[in-house]
């Protein structure tokens, strides 16, 4: 399973937004720090945004900030979010695509199952737990978001 970009910088805006210690940051920032298009993040900050994992304030001093605490954040229920419109495989899209075998197949309930499972596992997850789990990463985040 490979996750889409979109999903991608989503998951690093949370990661970035959780290490900041409540200074806000810029789309803009972000964007720089991964070499990213600004406008595809500034998609990504805006669903962020009405889905209320992030609180945006306009102005001068304005930019984003993570709208609830991190240990509050599950990582499975996110990826599940932004990558619900995406099927493994054409025969698991609603309309079964152009797969002449969807009809018999046992293929795509194999996947399924599979896809659950990796989703379940995510669950366990916080964007908290996410920072920390990896040795240095709230540190390298910081040191990337003070640059």
């Amino acid at each position: 399973m490979q996750l889409n970009r979109f999903t991608d910088y989503a998951l690093r805006v949370m990661m970035h937004l959780a290490t900041a210690n409540g200074r806000l940051m810029s789309t803009r920032e972000i964007a720089a720090i991964h070499d990213a298009k600004y406008n595809h993040l500034a998609k990504v900050t805006q669903w962020l945004s009405n889905e209320g994992y992030i609180e945006t304030i306009r102005g001068r001093s304005g930019g984003i900030a993570l709208a609830q605490n991190a240990d509050q954040v599950c990582i499975g229920t996110l990826v599940r979010k932004l990558e619900s419109q995406t099927a493994l495989v054409d025969c698991m899209r609603d309309d079964h695509g152009n797969c002449r075998l969807a009809a018999a197949c046992g293929l795509a309930s194999v996947l399924k199952e599979a896809e659950e499972l990796f989703f379940k596992c995510l669950d366990q997850y916080t964007l908290a737990d996410v920072i920390k789990r990896q040795s240095g990463m709230f540190d390298l985040l910081a040191s990337l978001n003070s640059e």
